[in-house]
């Protein structure tokens, strides 16, 4: 039985749809996506005293800032479309 992941908060949403339209190749859905992944990065394992939206929210600001380092797949995908 798969688990429903729980909807973002109210501010969450707000945020990442205003760095989506500053972005000039990161949709909204891209940045959601990048935002679960790093809430799953959490979970996994992550620095003592750091909570989860605080890391997946540096997730985001790192894709954003151009790291190269994870989610190689929608950055591909995104300059793709940009194209």
């Amino acid at each position: 039985m798969a688990v429903k992941a729980k909807k973002l908060n109210a501010a969450t949403i707000k945020i990442l749809r205003s760095k989506s339209k500053k972005s000039k190749v990161f949709t909204y859905s891209d940045l959601v996506a990048v935002y679960r992944r790093g809430q799953a990065a959490w979970t996994s394992g992550s620095r003592p005293g750091i909570g989860m939206a605080q890391w997946a929210m540096a997730r985001v600001n790192s894709i954003l800032k151009g790291s190269r380092k994870h989610d190689t797949d929608i950055r591909s995908k995104a300059m793709k479309r940009k194209r």
